[in-house]
């Protein structure tokens, strides 16, 4: 079982991103051999340009789209499975709390106490009430844009990595990176959370304040995602609860495998919606014909929970 269990996270960690990341490079309407990439890196540090197309492609186009769709995964993988844990909520996800619709905001007013309680019900409740707000403001922005800006708005909405470029990795990697780390340090209190209040409350920790500080993280990662890249949607439930079948519930093994396979899964996904069809389409909606189905069947299972 050892084996098994280590040769698995040797995969997660290391092997699935990797080689996800090799396909995502490569292919495109313009497919690059992956024996050329070591060249180009050597004549981009040696000034020449024998392979001067394929500089281009690899180095302004590929290579930051790669980064942005390895980041908005892994993002999306850990603060779903550590949100999920937190909450106790399979079906909680970062879009549910309302960390898309208004960024940091939203999530300030998920976590805000709902008459002087912080129940995982009542900040799922407080995040939709803020999703379905920022949805309608967004509406009034698409009504009154001008012309020539309503398809750029419609293409973030529905999740695109075809626009992002090194000033958009650059901007938002630094508070990816502090939101990402500090969901993994808190993996410990995320596992004390996943026990359930009263439990967590026996062991000395402030649930309230934890939750809040876990959150918080959270959210500042997947703004900084959603700022670039628009709203992808599904990776945030897709990866967490994949992630469960192979290592299991326990949030310390959960999340940073969970972040590892959202990296992966989000990377494969924008190289089919780039690849595939004729004409490029958004990765939201490659990641919503994969979520749908698991989310029906997710929502299935939990019916009995609620007497459904």
């Amino acid at each position: 079982m050892g084996f098994r269990y280590n040769f698995t996270s040797f995969l997660l960690f290391v092997g699935a991103p990797l080689l996800a990341l090799a396909l995502h490079i490569c292919v495109g309407k313009y497919p690059l051999s992956p024996t050329i990439i070591p060249t180009l890196f050597i004549e981009k540090l040696s000034g020449t340009s024998e392979h001067a197309l394929e500089q281009l492609v690899f180095f302004s186009i590929r290579l930051p789209r790669a980064i942005m769709a390895a980041l908005f995964g892994a993002t999306m993988g850990v603060t779903g499975a550590a949100l999920q844990s937190t909450l106790k909520n399979p079906l909680v996800s970062p879009y549910t709390l309302g960390m898309s619709s208004g960024a940091a905001v939203g999530a300030a007013l998920s976590i805000s106490s709902v008459r002087g309680s912080l129940s995982p019900v009542s900040i799922v409740l407080a995040g939709i009430i803020v999703s379905a707000l920022f949805q309608g403001v967004l509406t009034i922005i698409q009504i009154t844009a001008q012309p020539e800006n309503v398809s750029a708005i419609v293409s973030w909405i529905a999740g695109r990595l075809n626009a992002v470029y090194w000033n958009h990795v650059l901007l938002s990697t630094p508070l990816v990176l502090v939101g990402i780390l500090g969901v993994i340090l808190l993996r410990w209190r995320v596992f004390m959370l996943s026990m359930g209040d009263e439990e967590a409350k026996a062991l000395g920790v402030n649930v309230k304040r934890e939750r809040v500080v876990v959150t918080v993280f959270a959210s500042l990662a997947v703004s900084s995602v959603v700022t670039a890249a628009g709203i992808i949607g599904w990776v945030c439930l897709i990866a967490p609860h994949l992630t469960r079948l192979i290592v299991g519930s326990d949030p310390k093994r959960l999340l940073p495998a969970s972040l590892s396979l959202g990296a992966a899964l989000l990377l494969v996904a924008d190289a089919l919606a780039k690849s595939v069809w004729n004409y490029e389409i958004p990765v939201g909606v490659v990641t919503t014909l994969i979520g749908a189905p698991l989310f029906l069947y997710l929502l299935r299972r939990s019916m009995h929970v609620y007497g459904g």
